[in-house]
């Protein structure tokens, strides 16, 4: 064995590594960030749908 036999393999996984650290810290961010909005949208489009039926089902009839 010579030295730097490992070198380009060593590399891809500790680059492999980092990417795959870089997007769970990322994807952790964005979901404490949008945590607080989901029962907000949940509530946006029940709305929606209750809406929708109300009024634009009424007039298809």
């Amino acid at each position: 064995m010579h030295p730097g036999m490992f070198g380009k393999a060593l590399t891809a996984v500790f680059g492999a590594l980092l990417l795959v650290l870089l997007v769970a810290g990322v994807a952790r961010v964005a979901y404490w960030l949008l945590a607080p909005l989901v029962p907000i949208l949940v509530t946006a489009v029940a709305l929606g749908v209750i809406y929708w039926f109300i009024f634009r089902g009424i007039r298809r009839r």
